[in-house]
């Protein structure tokens, strides 16, 4: 279906639809995006600087993620790195950059979890 190879993901799929039906509104829009993976109950800012770059910057420690409610019933992530885009393709190279930073264990059921 167009630009995609057969076996694209729900996320660049959805992320495409996005900007169509912006781009078909003339909508003016900001958009911000956060990456983050949960693994054995950790979640990880894939968006995170390196921890060299921690090393010379004047932060101590990186900064607190946190599983917060945000008391409508939902749930949110504070303490992400975000990133402002304008264009899909700068969304694919933020996931592309943030899925190197994927930690992945093969299981028993699957070759990567």
């Amino acid at each position: 279906n167009g630009d995609f190879p057969i076996d694209a993901g729900v996320i660049p799929r959805a992320v495409r639809q996005i900007f169509e039906i912006l781009e078909a509104q003339h909508a003016e829009y900001s958009m911000k995006v956060t990456f983050l993976e949960l693994y054995n109950e950790e979640i990880t800012d894939l968006l995170a600087p390196p921890d060299d770059y921690l090393k010379f910057s004047d932060e101590k420690q990186k900064k607190p993620i946190a599983l917060m409610e945000d008391g409508k019933g939902g749930v949110f992530v504070r303490g992400l790195e975000e990133e402002i885009v304008c264009t899909a393709n700068e969304i694919y190279k933020i996931l592309e950059k943030g899925s190197a930073k994927r930690r992945t264990a093969e299981t028993l059921l699957n070759k990567q979890s």
